[in-house]
């Protein structure tokens, strides 16, 4: 076992493991975040909403499953997705696992790879292919073991199973017990040295990087750190975006429906009364704003304009989500629709120069939906 210095790290495993984390982290919460919006079978314990998938059962598809406990006993042909406040997982799982909650524990078998976050995570069973791993607290287990790559950001991370390549860890404190076995290397992020006890084996090398002092501008650190402001305020921007759609699913369901039926039989006039009311209401405002007696109309028109552009991207993520579901040939809840229109989204605006012109489209033909309806809304009234 060979221990390296500071200067000998490879910087990728590190670089990518805090995006990595940021972009599961960001899955789990919406994951969470919709939890309340479906209608799985269930049943209830007083207090508590437990779904359980029975040691006899077989799903031949992904499973969706999500409720204060979750217990998956049985064998998920496909992948599982998982949220809850505690998670047990003693079944199989032969696709991947995405799982999120306050407790989590992987007792049985996952064949392809596995992505868990929790407050308290831990692994006992088997993982056929890569483990990530986020959370407060994260015990692998002795009779843990996995067949690829580790990586974990966590507070405190214990390991005493068997990683069969390498092992990447962000913590504040890393201990190996004796029975630990890491076939590859061991790379990890913290101030402190990992405490690898006695009958612990690593056959890689051991490396160690400390936080770098903010003192260090360096252009690949501030290229960096623009990169990480990027994608932190877009992960914002997208949760937000969620948490006001699923609000408006849920105070609106009716409008919520009628818009998405808008888009769906008018597209075109929504696009030109979105480009309407783009162009004129600021022209209106500053018009209003010249004048002494309008001033008080436009504070009033102003949050008015911008909660609609914000509310025109809801309205199109729906639209979009629903769309994609119907084509699969499942009717989903609209927590669902929006959900799965906000990754598609998400995906395609990253792309530098179509990007910003989708954007611009999702408003338009979003603001004219809204108008279309509440002008069928009102002239019906």
């Amino acid at each position: 076992m060979r221990v390296e210095g500071e200067e000998e790290i490879q910087q990728r495993g590190a670089g990518v493991m805090l995006p990595l984390m940021m972009i599961m982290i960001l899955v789990m919460g919406l994951l969470q975040a919709t939890a309340a919006m479906a209608e799985p079978a269930s049943r209830d314990d007083a207090s508590k909403r437990i779904i359980t998938l029975d040691r006899d059962q077989v799903i031949n598809e992904d499973y969706f499953a999500w409720g204060d406990v979750v217990e998956i006993l049985g064998t998920v042909h496909g992948d599982l997705y998982a949220a809850g406040r505690e998670i047990r997982v003693a079944g199989t799982v032969d696709g991947d696992l995405l799982a999120a909650g306050g407790k989590i524990d992987l007792a049985g078998r996952v064949g392809q790879d596995a992505r868990l976050m929790g407050g308290e995570v831990r692994v006992r069973g088997e993982v056929g292919k890569n483990l990530t791993l986020a959370g407060g607290q994260i015990d692998l287990t002795e009779a843990a073991v996995v067949h690829g790559n580790v990586t974990s950001a966590a507070g405190n991370v214990t390991v005493s199973g068997k990683i069969d390549r390498n092992l990447k860890a962000m913590a504040g404190d890393v201990r190996l017990t004796p029975t630990a076995v890491v076939v590859g290397d061991m790379t990890y992020r913290s101030r402190d040295p990992a405490k690898i006890e006695p009958g612990a084996k690593i056959e890689g090398m051991v490396m160690q990087r400390t936080p770098s002092p903010m003192s260090d501008f360096s252009p690949g650190r501030i290229v960096g750190m623009m990169a990480g402001l990027f994608f932190f305020f877009k992960i914002i921007s997208l949760v937000s975006t969620l948490i006001m759609g699923l609000l408006l699913i849920f105070l609106l369901p009716g409008f919520s429906r009628a818009v998405v039926s808008t888009l769906k039989e008018h597209p075109m006039a929504s696009l030109g009364w979105g480009l309407i009311w783009l162009i004129v209401t600021p022209v209106v405002l500053l018009t209003l704003l010249v004048t002494v007696v309008g001033i008080p109309l436009a504070l009033i028109l102003f949050p008015l304009y911008l909660i609609s552009l914000y509310l025109a991207r809801i309205v199109i993520l729906l639209w979009a989500g629903t769309a994609l579901l119907e084509r699969m040939g499942k009717r989903g809840d609209p927590g669902w629709g929006l959900l799965i229109g906000l990754f598609v989204y998400a995906f395609v605006t990253l792309i530098p120069g179509p990007g910003g012109l989708i954007t611009f489209f999702v408003i338009l033909f979003g603001l004219g939906a809204v108008l279309l309806t509440l002008r069928a809304k009102y002239s019906t009234a």
